[in-house]
């Protein structure tokens, strides 16, 4: 079994000359201290693993975290700082990936005795027939790239149509925005199927996307996060939770670390 090499140490990372510089930031303040959140250090060995691994879902995995928590901690108010640290980790993690492969096809490996290509030779040679550049700049079969993308695509669409489905929920008791959403986006809504926040019989035939005038109007009114438009419908939500919670004794919900947007 072909060994494969211990991931670096935070130590190891925060000692290098390009890193060092970027955990400088002011960590996000946590208002609730659990033994299991995002602490301060926490923070900059997640900037510090983004460089490494030149993605945020990578790092994440790699500290044993959830993306979720990470990217509410970047929404979260007064995270100027930590926004700036992970911008500029992830353009630094770029920048390294270009020129790692600059210098590849500078100076291709050449191992004497063995013409089987090495795969960075085979990305610098250009394609074998029936393959496309992916978005990691390496060439894939373009069947297994379509498949992928289809995948992004369906995943995507699945989630707008959750969001919609709330915010249709929240209008299903006022009969002038009922008739105002159906004359806008001529779609034959089944208000009592939106009342308990079913999908609604149109959902199998119709693709989603943000250019819909139906989503448009979904995330005007707050319920497509990270979008800019609207009031922060789950942000409300979490909030009343946390209220509820209170009331009854028990302790607010970090939402940074929860598993569950």
């Amino acid at each position: 079994m072909k060994h494969q090499p211990s991931p670096p140490t935070f130590a190891e990372l925060a000692a290098d000359p390009e890193i060092a510089p970027l955990l400088n930031f002011d960590p996000v303040v946590r208002k609730v201290k659990r033994p299991d959140g995002w602490t301060a250090e926490l923070q900059r060995e997640l900037i510090a693993r983004i460089v490494d691994t030149g993605s945020p879902g990578h790092a994440c995995d790699a500290m044993d975290k959830n993306l979720s928590g990470a990217k509410h901690l970047y929404r979260t108010d007064g995270a100027d700082s930590f926004r700036a640290a992970w911008k500029a980790a992830i353009a630094l993690a770029a920048e390294r990936k270009r020129a790692a492969r600059a210098a590849l096809v500078r100076q291709p490996v050449d191992v004497p005795g063995i013409e089987r290509p090495c795969k960075a030779d085979r990305t610098a040679r250009g394609p074998l027939p029936g393959q496309v550049l992916n978005e990691h700049g390496e060439w894939e079969d373009e069947a297994s790239f379509q498949r992928r993308g289809e995948e992004a695509r369906d995943s995507i669409g699945a989630k707008l149509a959750r969001c919609r489905r709330h915010f249709l929920a929240e209008i299903a008791h006022s009969p002038g925005k009922r008739a105002a959403f159906e004359i806008l986006t001529e779609l034959p809504v089944d208000w009592d199927k939106a009342e308990r926040c079913e999908p609604q019989p149109f959902e199998p035939r119709r693709t989603t996307n943000l250019r819909q005038s139906d989503m448009v109007l979904t995330a005007e009114n707050g319920w497509i996060p990270d979008v800019g438009y609207g009031p922060d419908k789950v942000g409300e939500i979490r909030l009343a939770i946390n209220e509820h919670r209170a009331a009854q004794g028990k302790e607010p919900i970090d939402w940074s670390d929860s598993a569950e947007d």
